[in-house]
């Protein structure tokens, strides 16, 4: 009894996760190139930012629901950074409030994505 739009929706809903954590590291690297804040990321720190969208695109590539928890994860971790940063640095708020925006829609899209695929994977079970 599963609903056969549940798969079109989940491959919709991983393409968005998948576009997103792309444009997270871009956004980084923007900021750290043109960003006017002293506070902008730079060497280590950097690459601390960046590593998690890179590490879990292969894994979401190949479909791993794993790999989506992680990238959902890492959004979470985004949006922490980047909303405190946003409101603490007016300077470069255009390049954290982008990086808040693509957090906030890749782990909503990941979420949504998550119950979907639990309801399609649920075991039925019988009550006595």
């Amino acid at each position: 009894m599963t609903n056969p739009a549940y798969p079109q929706r989940i491959v919709w809903l991983r393409r968005i996760i998948i576009g997103v954590q792309p444009l997270i590291a871009a956004s980084y690297l923007m900021m750290a190139a043109w960003g006017e804040s002293l506070a902008r990321p730079h060497g280590a720190w950097l690459m601390v930012l960046i590593l998690p969208t890179l590490l879990v695109l292969p894994g979401m590539g190949a479909g791993r629901y794993t790999a989506f928890v992680w990238a959902a994860l890492a959004d979470l971790f985004y949006i922490l950074i980047a909303s405190t940063d946003a409101w603490s640095s007016p300077v470069d708020r255009a390049f954290n409030s982008a990086i808040l925006l693509f957090a906030a829609v890749g782990f909503c899209a990941a979420w949504a994505q998550g119950i979907i695929f639990r309801r399609i994977h649920r075991r039925v079970t019988t009550r006595h």
